[in-house]
């Protein structure tokens, strides 16, 4: 063994280190001066290659995924690229920050700071898929072997910063659910059919000037005052209130909407690119369209949609906009605005 190994290093040194030539040649067998390293070949070769595999399993990094794409992809986008103060959870500049630390310190840190506000409120088993996910986005192959909370492996030894290109196209792919993976799907279309009665088309004037019970626009006013001016709750009878109805968002998703008020009819812009008319006193939905694609941009997340004339419009999470009729939510016309998925 120890033979095979001082042939290998003469023939990449061309000769020994004693050769008279002027270049100096390192002898590999004479550079370290303890005799246990002429051995050390054979301790290599009793080392299970399946070993290095072993860091977490298939199920954990989907499980991983599923957790992630419901409440991390919103800031940290679907890819794991990043955005802004989010910083990316792979590539480069990933692995440049945790080359040398382990995966216990990755899995620790999550459950310290995530997500804000609600630090360490998933749980430490899916911290510890979080943590898996996050290796195979990173090159890391799954084995047989869960990873666990305490695990002391290396990032750097078991990922190269490289996401495999079949779980970048799932991650990506617009037509997929939050995991990546397609299934579990709500029905699409037209899906609750109504009318809106007596609806009055909404008038540039009407968005100078917002009737007090109205919200047309996201912070209700071109001023962004987020103000309104109806006076029936007071100080003295806020105490008084009581639920009168509630509506509850889609499972599988979460976002950020400001509901448009006209005429006593609530408009919402739901998850998956669904949009919704409500009756204002009653909570009845008059009626539905759920547009699609399944969650996958930001994890179905949508700020707001507008009111102009007859229709309702919604900018869509696959970079398609669309308008519907205020009345009834049939579509009447889609645009698209940029490539599905750039979102």
């Amino acid at each position: 063994m120890c033979a095979s190994v001082r042939r290998t290093a003469r023939s990449l040194g061309g000769r020994r280190s004693g050769s008279r030539s002027g270049s100096a040649v390192i002898d590999p067998m004479n550079t370290f001066p303890s005799r246990s390293f002429r051995c050390l070949p054979l301790l290599v070769c009793l080392v299970s290659p399946s070993l290095w595999a072993e860091t977490f399993t298939a199920a954990q990094s989907l499980a991983g995924r599923s957790a992630y794409l419901g409440n991390c992809a919103s800031c940290h986008l679907p890819d794991l690229s990043g955005r802004n103060e989010a910083h990316p959870l792979t590539g480069a500049n990933f692995l440049k920050v945790w080359r040398d630390r382990t995966v216990s310190q990755l899995t620790r840190y999550m459950q310290q700071t995530m997500p804000p506000g609600n630090a360490g409120g998933f749980g430490e088993e899916t911290y510890v898929a979080l943590s898996a996910f996050i290796l195979e986005a990173n090159g890391a192959a799954p084995g047989p072997v869960p990873l666990t909370p305490d695990s002391g492996r290396r990032i750097g030894a078991i990922a190269n910063g490289q996401m495999p290109p079949t779980l970048l196209a799932a991650l990506r792919d617009p037509s997929t659910d939050q995991a990546g993976l397609a299934g579990r799907a709500r029905p699409k279309g037209h899906t609750v059919r109504g009318t809106v009665k007596n609806y009055r088309p909404v008038t540039a004037d009407m968005l100078r000037h917002p009737d007090p019970a109205d919200w047309l626009m996201i912070r209700r006013n071109y001023q962004a005052s987020s103000y309104s001016p109806l006076a029936q709750i007071t100080a003295a009878n806020v105490r008084n209130l009581r639920i009168r109805w509630v509506w509850a968002m889609n499972e599988g998703g979460a976002n950020q909407p400001t509901p448009l008020v006209h005429d006593g009819v609530i408009y919402l812009s739901n998850t998956s690119n669904t949009v919704q008319a409500l009756d204002g006193r009653t909570g009845e939905l008059i009626w539905e369209h759920n547009l699609g694609p399944e969650a996958t941009r930001a994890y179905g997340a949508t700020r707001a949609i507008s009111i102009w004339g007859d229709k309702v419009y919604l900018s869509g999470t696959d970079a398609r906009l669309h308008a519907l009729e205020a009345r009834t939510g049939r579509v009447v016309w889609q645009r698209e605005v940029a490539p599905a998925q750039l979102g």
